[in-house]
């Protein structure tokens, strides 16, 4: 498989893209990483967490410790999801320069703005999972195990922050890029697009980067679904998997919509053009002009045009993306019906 340049990438994609690690082997160190790093963290604020942490988590051992290898595996797949987000996004953009119609002055600085990644859509993610890390623990629902959420600045309510806040990074950069990528497919294709009707396997890195998108967070929301099994208040990861669904929905959307309108107006215009040609035939054939082409090639090219669809899918393409959703959805139903089995085989 061809190299991608991702030196002007973001930050953290850069470093896992320089480590010649597989990805899967690369979010697995980095969920061993995160794990020890969140178990030195409560280590290091034992003297702050002191009776709270022992009845939070000690004495729940077979809660707390799936929670928290759930969390780190979150963390280790969003890291190494971003980079193959990321750089199959690159590739699928390489691949599409047949397809456009721009030169290749026009066409590196398109690729240059999918590599580089704009900073702003990052940053507001960031913004977004500091508030939402910081307040997000604050409720008592949080606290299943307490009779309220332990005061704000204690060592207990501190801990859970920097954990939510760490999760939420990772997702909400992720997502980020995956948006941030969508939209530029998107303006690319509505703005250079070069459709053959007879041949849109051209344009089928679009779907192509659409599926992988969506992939990348349905993935998400399978483990996301092994760890809410061991959630004492699974309620938040509900809420979370839903807004994350419509975000698959939208990200493997937003770049064929463009496409779609331009596959249709081009299919209207050869459609157009087509009639214009066989009623000019037809009348020089009435007129008895010798020198009139017969229609029988003109009416089996206009029923070709016909049947091409204006979206660039195909069956696999479909086949993939129900595939993709199945497991989202497969995961939480299996995930409800393993825990209504626990809950009545522990007499819970």
């Amino acid at each position: 498989m061809a190299s991608v340049d991702l030196s002007n990438s973001p930050w953290l994609i850069r470093v896992i893209d320089r480590v010649r690690f597989p990805l899967p082997a690369m979010g697995l160190s980095i969920a061993l990483a995160y794990f020890l790093f969140t178990t030195l963290l409560a280590l290091l604020l034992w003297p702050w967490l002191g009776e709270q942490l022992l009845y939070r988590g000690w004495q729940n051992l077979a809660v707390t410790i799936p929670v928290y290898v759930g969390k780190a595996l979150m963390v280790g797949y969003l890291a190494a999801a971003a980079c193959y987000g990321l750089r199959g996004a690159v590739r699928d953009f390489q691949s599409l320069r047949p397809a456009l119609s721009c030169n290749d002055i026009e066409f590196d600085h398109w690729l240059t703005r999918l590599r580089h990644v704009p900073r702003v859509p990052l940053h507001i993610a960031t913004a977004l999972a500091l508030w939402m890390g910081f307040f997000g623990a604050l409720p008592d629902g949080n606290w299943p195990f307490m009779e309220k959420a332990p005061p704000l600045g204690s060592g207990l309510m501190s801990f859970a922050q920097i954990d939510q806040i760490v999760v939420k990074f990772f997702l909400f950069r992720t997502v980020a890029l995956e948006l941030v990528s969508a939209f530029l497919f998107a303006d690319v294709a509505r703005r250079f697009a070069r459709v053959e009707l007879l041949d849109l396997e051209q344009v089928a890195p679009f779907s192509r980067r659409s599926l992988r998108a969506v992939l990348v967070l349905v993935l998400y929301i399978v483990i996301m679904s092994l760890q809410a099994l061991f959630e004492p208040n699974p309620g938040g990861a509900i809420g979370t998997v839903m807004w994350i669904s419509l975000l698959a929905v939208a990200v493997f959307l937003i770049p064929l919509i463009p496409l779609q309108r331009r596959v249709d107006d081009t299919k209207q215009g050869e459609l157009a053009r087509i009639n214009t040609d066989i009623r000019r035939e037809n009348k020089a054939r009435i007129a008895g002009a010798e020198n009139w082409v017969p229609l029988t090639g003109l009416i089996v090219y206009k029923k070709e045009i016909e049947q091409v669809s204006t979206w660039a899918f195909n069956t696999p393409t479909v086949l993939r993306f129900g595939f993709y959703v199945s497991l989202g959805i497969g995961s939480w139903v299996g995930a409800a019906v393993v825990e209504r089995w626990l809950g009545t085989l522990l007499g819970g």
